[in-house]
């Protein structure tokens, strides 16, 4: 479950990055500024805590239920799948193991945004690097031909 709230860091890095390398430089300062940009972090934790705890409604019992007619085991901790309440919520799942789950997630998401920009930062000192190798690799390529 730990995998699928990091989905939303993931496809939020990845639409950010994307454009940012398309563009010239003084995007790519812009982009890293923003990424570093208390702000503009707190804008992103604010979207991303809008869509998880929108997901957190979703129903899962009933979902549980098919799971356990298609794969009858045991779950990590010898707890079956039709031992989950039928109208559970993916939340009520997630805070019967950890009561501050809501608060984690948070908190989780907020250092995911800083990470974000620490990591926009450095991939920005390397870019220029990065462009003269994939110039050289060009050049041996074309010289191949």
């Amino acid at each position: 479950m730990r995998s699928l709230f990091s989905l939303p860091l993931l496809a939020v890095s990845l639409s950010l990055s994307v454009p940012a390398a398309a563009q010239d430089e003084g995007a790519e300062s812009e982009m890293i500024e923003k990424l570093n940009d208390p702000e503009f972090q707190d804008g992103m934790v604010s979207m991303m805590s809008g869509f998880m705890t929108a997901m957190m409604d979703l129903p899962i019992g009933q979902f549980a239920a098919a799971m356990e007619k298609a794969v009858p085991e045991d779950l990590d901790d010898g707890e079956t799948f039709s031992d989950i309440d039928p109208d559970a919520t993916l939340g009520e799942l997630a805070a019967r193991d950890n009561p501050d789950f809501n608060a984690d997630m948070e908190d989780k998401m907020r250092k995911g945004t800083v990470m974000m920009g620490i990591l926009a930062s450095e991939f920005g000192a390397l870019l220029p690097q990065l462009k003269a190798m994939g110039e050289q690799m060009k050049q041996r390529m074309d010289a191949l031909e």
